[in-house]
């Protein structure tokens, strides 16, 4: 059996899409405040879908602090057909909590970028900015499901006890 790799190595994709959701979206947030020309719903509307992704990438980031407590790979395996298998470094709730996070990365920046990309309203300055960020999220976005579902081989399941005859 191959050694199981690392908390740090099996929870990088989680810890990724964490962070880069917290420092962009808290980043729009505060642009939102600072924007006097939106008033009302427009302003309201921004805010929620901010916030939205700030608690959805706080919830993440506290289910790694979670695994990083209980980091040793024997406090979450599993036990699946082909034997016993370690995920990311992540309680249950927080890989669910990562797939959501991403799904929703990508569900929104896939509507906004495209959006973005066909207003005439938006010089090119702004949509080569928007759409290195879109891309960026994507491609994280990408990576925290695949690494959300990834798992590695701790032990194959124990033969069975009684002999065949």
């Amino acid at each position: 059996m191959p050694p199981v790799p690392g908390w740090l190595a099996r929870t990088w994709p989680v810890l990724a899409i964490g962070v880069l959701i917290v420092a962009m979206w808290t980043g729009r947030i505060r642009n939102i405040v600072g924007d006097d020309d939106l008033t009302g719903a427009g302003r309201l509307g921004r805010l929620a879908l901010a916030a939205s992704f700030v608690v959805g990438g706080l919830v993440v980031l506290g289910a790694a602090a979670v695994g990083w407590r209980t980091r040793s790979w024997r406090h979450v395996a599993r036990r699946d057909d082909d034997g016993w298998r370690v995920g990311p470094g992540v309680p249950e709730w927080g890989r669910r909590a990562t797939v959501v996070l991403a799904g929703w990365t990508i569900v929104v920046w896939t509507v906004q970028g495209i959006g973005i990309l066909l207003d005439p309203n938006h010089d090119v300055g702004f949509k080569v900015v928007h759409t290195v960020l879109m891309v960026g999220s994507l491609a994280v976005g990408a990576v925290a499901l695949w690494g959300a579902s990834r798992t590695w081989p701790v032990a194959p399941v124990a033969p069975s006890s009684r002999m065949v005859r």
